[in-house]
């Protein structure tokens, strides 16, 4: 009896795994989930840059942390016990200012594994990732919240810790795999002088990618976006914009010909600033000239499909 029980249980689960397989080379069940659509502005009516990516139901990673973004993942119905790995663009704060509010909530949700955080060098006035975790969280008296060192370093009632590494991919892409079913991938961008990666999740055959902040002149984020799913690409500045900002973002005809050029199925507008949220019909429309897939305007808390 016990032999047959075990022979049906092992049947099952072999038939989860494929079913979940089969999910993911469909991109059925891998969604995106925007917390927040806007950028370093308090009175544009938006949370600043955040995004989870939900497989089979849960929400599994989160790319960048910016304000507001924790209250829209409450809402959002999530648990950050699922979390597996958060990504940062680059450390402005409108990218990374929320970060101490996810550490310390994850207290009360009774998180034990590991969080990772990946995120760019050092580079100019910004630490390194690993340098920007440290001075919150390390037990030494300058940091920022030293009653959080717990979790930055192993004590006996640690309930979890968090574990940084910087990227510094040197325009190469740089890889890991995070579990048998999602790896990452990531390379430099040109953000002014500020140092910042562009992120691609892989969920079996699908994929997402991140532009993070830049303004497209490296030719890197072709090659990351090559073929992806969804590129969310910030629109933080209009086609007109002056020289100046255009050191720091794309303007609308440069997200059309990195699309075009990487063969991107969808793409998905977000990171708005007052500067562009009453032109996004005319960045459609100049997007479209160059680029001939879907174009999304992003909506905080609004999922988004693959297919």
């Amino acid at each position: 009896m016990r032999f047959v029980l075990f022979i049906l249980f092992f049947i099952s689960a072999c038939g989860q795994r494929a079913s979940f397989a089969n999910d993911i080379s469909s991109c059925a069940n891998v969604k995106l989930q925007v917390l927040g659509s806007g950028g370093p502005e308090i009175n544009d009516g938006l949370a600043s840059s955040s995004y989870l990516i939900w497989v089979d139901g849960k929400a599994v990673i989160m790319i960048d942390a910016g304000g507001g973004s924790s209250l829209n993942f409450e809402q959002s119905g999530a648990s950050f016990n699922d979390i597996q790995a958060i990504l940062f663009t680059h450390l402005h704060v409108d990218h990374s200012a929320a970060i101490p509010i996810y550490v310390k909530a994850g207290y009360f949700t009774d998180r034990k594994s590991t969080l990772p955080i990946y995120g760019p060098g050092a580079g100019g006035d910004f630490p390194s990732t690993a340098e920007f975790v440290a001075a919150l969280f390390s037990d030494q008296q300058k940091s920022a919240y030293p009653y959080l060192s717990d979790n930055y370093r192993q004590q006996p009632f640690t309930d979890f810790l968090i574990n940084a590494t910087s990227v510094d991919p040197q325009d190469k892409l740089w890889n890991s795999t995070l579990n048998e079913h999602i790896s990452l991938q990531a390379i430099n961008v040109r953000h002014g002088a500020i140092p910042a990666v562009a992120w691609r999740v892989n969920v079996g055959e699908c994929s997402i990618t991140f532009s993070g902040d830049m303004n497209g002149t490296s030719g890197n984020l072709n090659v990351l976006a090559r073929n992806t799913n969804l590129l969310v690409a910030n629109n933080a500045i209009p086609e007109n914009a002056h020289a100046s900002v255009k050191r720091l973002h794309m303007t609308p005809s440069k997200i059309a010909n990195i699309s075009s050029l990487a063969k991107v199925k969808k793409v998905l507008l977000s990171h708005f600033m007052r500067r562009t949220m009453d032109k996004k019909q005319q960045t459609i429309n100049i997007i479209k000239k160059t680029y001939a897939g879907e174009i999304l305007l992003a909506l905080d808390l609004e999922f988004i499909s693959l297919d």
